[in-house]
């Protein structure tokens, strides 16, 4: 089955806004068995989204629809789609009230702007939202189903997830049964990991396999599918299982997982606590760690040492030690984690040092060069990078490294690492 994904939003095409909601709605339409035909990104204007949607019914036999749900006068995806689907608005009684319930808690009465929030195509299906006001639905436009959701992300994910998912397995799924799991793998190239996964990748093949990239993280999703949930959970076993083989410890979760939320786990497991001491990244390796919930029992503080000064004051690294081998150095970064230790009573330190530019560099030591820095039971260790890009990617993929080091760590000890001198 063919699928075609459309969000729509002036904030949108006018760049002051990125779209999330399209790269999600087409992993989970791939993740369902669905081969997404296109991608399209609209502005409000309901003539255009009126002519792309029947252009889209022509060939797919599923249509995703972000955006344009709200009570604004710039809120006209209802009117697009029942012209396309030749149908008329008509106001739902259980969504009017819905509507003047939901606004009475805010203290606020219900009036002809909120009420259009009331109005759907003839017919259709109407998709509870419990995070807003505006609910989706789902009717006919020609031979395709058309889902609209609000464009929200939370909203519309809370959508997808409770109402839509449901119902696309009732309607365009009857009788079978979808199993889907995602890895994701760090540090690896995109490139390499297409390379290993070519004899699976395969279009018409069962379990279906993707590949994405972000930021640096990618994710392997496998979707099986057969017409018993034995069959299709098995099939997806098997994959998953070959996936973990070939990429080993660079498989570091799945489903939800980040390399924060990964590192956390295995914290927990070992009962280990953590100090953080960034330079380059400037704290950034804490603000990921933390945005695990329940980090607090594992980590004790970050330290930005952005300083030679502070390096020197709040670590305790010799002021000799940076003289002699410079700030961006083995040496230093080991130092650093070391001394994280000493000053918090941590059981695990981390640390960060390095170049991220786009100014800086020199010959020996050039821009994107950095040291990640790991002490453990009186080991200590460093890792060698050479990272690319600008100062945002430089950063990001610094603290990813510290992350998944420590993680690394954790299971197989520091001198698993190397040794960064190198």
């Amino acid at each position: 089955m063919r699928a075609s994904v459309v969000s729509t939003g002036e904030e949108l095409v006018r760049g002051r806004t990125v779209d999330t909601n399209a790269a999600f709605l087409a992993a989970q339409a791939e993740g369902g068995g669905f081969q997404v035909r296109r991608i399209v990104v609209l502005g409000d204007e309901p003539r255009p989204l009126h002519d792309e949607l029947l252009r889209c019914s022509s060939d797919s036999d599923l249509i995703l629809l972000s955006g344009g749900l709200g009570p604004t006068a710039d809120d006209r995806t209802r009117w697009a789609v029942a012209e396309a689907a030749g149908l008329q608005l008509e106001e739902d009684a259980d969504t009017r009230a819905f509507l003047a319930a939901r606004l009475a808690s805010f203290g606020r009465d219900l009036d002809e702007t909120q009420l259009t929030q009331a109005q759907f195509p003839a017919g259709s299906v109407i998709l509870p939202n419990p995070r807003g006001t505006a609910r989706g639905f789902a009717c006919r436009v020609g031979p395709a189903w058309l889902v609209a959701m609000p464009g929200v992300p939370d909203e519309m994910r809370g959508m997808f997830s409770e109402s839509v998912l449901p119902f696309l397995q009732q309607t365009l799924m009857p009788g079978r049964c979808v199993r889907v799991e995602t890895l994701h793998l760090f540090p690896i190239a995109e490139p390499v990991a297409d390379e290993r996964i070519r004899d699976m990748s395969a279009a018409d093949r069962n379990p279906l396999l993707g590949i994405t990239t972000n930021d640096g993280v990618i994710t392997l999703s496998v979707s099986a599918r057969a017409d018993d949930p034995q069959t299709a959970e098995a099939l997806l076993t098997r994959d998953v299982d070959t996936l973990r083989e070939r990429f080993g410890e660079t498989v570091f979760g799945s489903g939800s997982d980040t390399l924060a939320s990964a590192l956390a786990r295995v914290l927990a497991e070992h009962g280990v606590t953590i100090g953080i001491a960034e330079s380059v990244t400037g704290g950034l390796v804490g603000h990921m760690l933390v945005s695990v919930p329940g980090i607090s029992r594992f980590f004790l503080e970050d330290v930005v040492a952005y300083s030679n000064e502070s390096k020197i004051r709040r670590l305790g690294v010799e002021a000799a030690l940076i003289e002699d081998k410079g700030a961006v150095s083995p040496q230093v970064a080991e130092a650093m984690a070391r001394g994280i230790c000493a000053a918090t009573g941590c059981d695990l330190g981390v640390s960060t040092t390095g170049i991220a530019g786009p100014d800086g560099g020199s010959e020996t030591k050039p821009v994107g060069l950095a040291y990640v820095g790991v002490a453990l039971r009186n080991g200590a260790t460093s890792v060698k990078l050479a990272l690319r890009g600008d100062r945002r990617r430089i950063k990001d993929r610094a603290a990813k490294h510290a992350l998944n080091c420590a993680r690394l760590a954790l299971l197989h000890g520091v001198e698993s690492l190397g040794d960064g001198r190198g």
